[in-house]
């Protein structure tokens, strides 16, 4: 694969940080002739910065920064003007909530990124990197059980962007036990919990809780449901069906997966902890991307150096 007319590119890879040491430029005009030395890595730099090569010539896609799914009502205009200005008016939504409009010629990289720059929309690259955080919709939700989008943004705010780590790290974060962002397959999952307690003189023995329990977990004992925590997964159903407010909320906390991921040889996440407070959530994910950093080899997912190291060493260096 050739990649052609390359000062556009160039100019690219210089605004995204990616060309020390990769080029020297006069004015002259053979000088800006780019002749690229290592065409494949070029791409890749390309892809650092979300420009994503398409399988037809000449043509990429520009992935979208879009922070847990929501973009500004009043951004869309431009959305849509450079869409159809520098592709082929057409906007694609991705899995993990994202943006892409593609069929943008090499040509019109720079000026498209630009374009969009200018109501505030950055690029969001792919490599072995921190992408985009995918949540739920939280408390915007009936089940949900704390801010998605807020833990979504300090996520974003702490971790998203250039580092450079081992291989892609992903990030899910669900507001209930439902799981609708799928925390479980992410390399750092998080999944809502609350902890249900019982006001004994407020429980009439009706048994609408036991009976909406999915996981049998409440039994009736002398008039009132006891909980059984080791088959309660936290969910909170019992807190929503009660018709007397006897069951309110507890603790609210978090269960936490890590090395979960889809692809050709998906995985269930490692469930290392649960209710863990909300406060924990960024330092834990610090440390995670910490231990992956300093163990993970080039190419390895996170699941991969915790299956090499043993998930008992992981949690003792994370928790």
């Amino acid at each position: 694969m050739k990649i052609q007319g390359g000062t556009t590119i160039v100019v690219v890879l210089r605004e995204l940080g990616f060309c020390k040491g990769v080029i020297g430029m006069d004015q002259s005009q053979e000088a800006r002739e780019y002749l690229p030395g290592d065409e494949m890595q070029d791409v890749r730099r390309l892809k650092m910065g979300g420009f994503i090569k398409l399988k037809e010539k000449d043509m990429y896609a520009l992935r979208l920064k879009v922070p847990m799914g929501n973009l500004p009502a009043e951004v869309l205009p431009k959305l849509a003007e450079v869409a159809t200005k520098y592709g082929r008016g057409r906007i694609s939504l991705t899995v993990r909530q994202g943006i892409e409009i593609p069929w943008v010629h090499y040509r019109n990289l720079e000026s498209a990124r630009q374009a969009l720059q200018e109501v505030g929309i950055e690029l969001a690259g792919c490599g072995p990197r921190v992408r985009s955080i995918v949540t739920c919709k939280g408390k915007v939700c009936p089940y949900g059980l704390f801010d998605t989008f807020a833990l979504g943004e300090e996520l974003d705010q702490a971790f998203f962007g250039p580092r450079q780590l081992p291989h892609k790290y992903k990030i899910g974060v669900s507001g209930c036990p439902n799981s609708c962002s799928k925390p479980q397959f992410n390399d750092v999952g998080y999944m809502g919990q609350v902890e249900p307690e019982l006001k004994p003189g407020l429980c009439t023995g009706c048994e609408v809780c036991v009976e909406a329990c999915e996981d049998g977990a409440l039994t009736m004992q002398d008039g009132l449901p006891v909980r059984d925590p080791e088959k309660c997964i936290y969910c909170g159903t019992c807190i929503q069906v009660c018709p007397l407010d006897a069951w309110v909320e507890g603790r609210i906390g978090l269960a936490v997966f890590v090395g979960g991921k889809f692809g050709k040889h998906p995985r269930f996440g490692y469930r290392i902890a649960d209710l863990l407070p909300l406060a924990e959530a960024v330092p834990v994910c610090g440390r995670i991307m910490d231990f992956y950093l300093a163990e993970g080899r080039k190419g390895e997912r996170l699941v991969g150096t915790v299956d090499r190291l043993g998930v008992e060493r992981f949690k003792e260096a994370v928790l």
